[in-house]
């Protein structure tokens, strides 16, 4: 039965995917960006999945409306506080200050969190967290604070991948500086892939010889962001791996310590489909919003 009651989310998981797969498309026929079209952007995007999420969450005796209205006001709230963290990334570029780009760090915490409650079907101030690379940190805010470690497992396979790589450097200093785990490498596929940096689930990847370049940082942190404007549809899977973890004991506390990042699913996907239909780099939304956000779009290269 849980298995069924599983199969079911997944469909409905997929109709979701289909339903917000036009929105990141549409919006790259239009290759020039601006504050205002990335406002609607990350607002659009967090109201849609917050309503999406809370029908899926919804409560047998709750009414419709009301959950549908909570959840596209929270969610839009989530989009706009997440819109305002890529500013602040921007921000932090210009400046050259890291603490800035923790302060977007915190910001789009929250948004996220914001976003996800909306989707769970929650009040907005129930459950907070901050993401370190694989790590995620909970604060939950009910009847009591508690405070919940949990290890997202897609995040933390490739750091552990792009750990072991021979050319690889951990960069504590600017680990520490931007709150995403970073490293460097001298490899050739830098070269053979014309790209100085790459970012994977939870971790950051740039070219050696780039470690002065101040704006590689900010554009690969907007990737991750983005990653985490995904996040609320981990929200969908809730009910059926609940029914699972109350059929096992063994199931349910190894998962009491996991949180599934099945984000980079929707998101790699995306951003696939974006380069395939794409004539130029930035015409990607993603990279566009990303060059945007870090101040390396160069809106003549659309000319």
């Amino acid at each position: 039965m849980a298995t069924f009651k599983l199969l079911i989310m997944l469909k409905y998981y997929l109709f979701i995917f289909l339903f917000i797969l036009p929105l990141p498309t549409s919006l790259a026929q239009a290759p020039r960006t601006s504050d205002g079209k990335e406002l609607i952007y990350n607002v659009s995007i967090g109201s849609i999945i917050g309503v999406v999420g809370a029908i899926i969450n919804k409560n047998k005796n709750e009414k419709l409306g009301k959950v549908v209205l909570k959840g596209f006001c929270q969610g839009a709230l989530g989009g706009y506080l997440t819109f305002e963290s890529k500013r602040l990334v921007r921000l932090s570029e210009e400046e050259n200050d890291w603490k800035l780009i923790w302060a977007a760090k915190l910001v789009n915490a929250a948004g996220t969190s914001i976003k996800e409650n909306a989707a769970l079907n929650n009040n907005f101030w129930e459950y907070w967290h901050l993401n370190f690379g694989f790590s995620r940190i909970e604060l939950i805010a009910k009847e009591k604070l508690e405070v919940k470690y949990k290890l997202m497992p897609v995040a933390f396979i490739y750091t552990l991948g792009v750990a072991l790589q021979s050319k690889s450097k951990f960069e504590l200093k600017r680990t520490l500086q931007n709150g995403q785990v970073i490293f460097s490498n001298s490899s050739d596929l830098f070269e053979k892939y014309n790209t100085l940096a790459a970012t994977y689930p939870g971790v950051i990847v740039y070219k050696s010889s780039e470690h002065d370049n101040v704006q590689l940082i900010p554009h690969e942190v907007i990737h991750i962001f983005q990653a985490n404007d995904f996040s609320v549809t981990e929200s969908f899977l809730r009910k059926p791996l609940a029914n699972m973890n109350a059929k096992s004991k063994t199931l349910n506390k190894i998962n009491s310590f996991i949180h599934y990042d099945f984000r980079y699913v929707p998101f790699i996907l995306l951003n696939n489909l974006e380069f395939k239909n794409s004539t130029y780099y930035y015409q990607n939304f993603f990279e566009r919003e990303a060059g945007y956000f870090s101040d390396t779009f160069d809106q003549n290269l659309l000319k």
